[in-house]
């Protein structure tokens, strides 16, 4: 009975590991890197939603299963094809070619919400 209790258990753990899941997330936002002049930024949306697909497993592995999540973004990187100014808008689309690139990797899906997030610097 051991025994096929057993496999039994192994099996459903390799079909519930083995799916392809979408999973939601918010992360506050931490800026780094301020532009050559600039003291500080604020953020308009200090909590980013983000989804995700991945497979089981990959779920119990940092950053989806940490309790504090939080998005460092690089000023200088995610402004440096824009005009030098003091008020950056991007939409979710520019966001998350950002995080494509610079965070995360395939696995993000979509910026949920905000659908605009804007950056001011002093």
């Amino acid at each position: 009975f051991l025994v096929c209790l057993l496999i039994s258990t192994a099996c459903w753990a390799l079909v519930t590991f083995s799916k392809d899941y979408k999973v939601t997330q918010d992360f506050q936002i931490q800026c780094y890197n301020l532009p050559e002049g600039k003291k500080s930024v604020t953020v308009s949306d200090t909590v980013i939603s983000l989804t995700f697909q991945q497979k089981g497993l990959r779920y119990l592995m940092k950053p989806f299963s940490s309790k504090e999540k939080v998005i460092f973004i690089s000023v200088t990187d995610l402004i440096k094809t824009k005009n030098k100014v003091t008020v950056y808008s991007f939409s979710n689309r520019d966001m998350r070619e950002y995080l494509l690139t610079h965070v995360f990797g395939p696995e993000l899906v979509a910026v949920e919400s905000p659908e605009v997030i804007t950056f001011y610097l002093r």
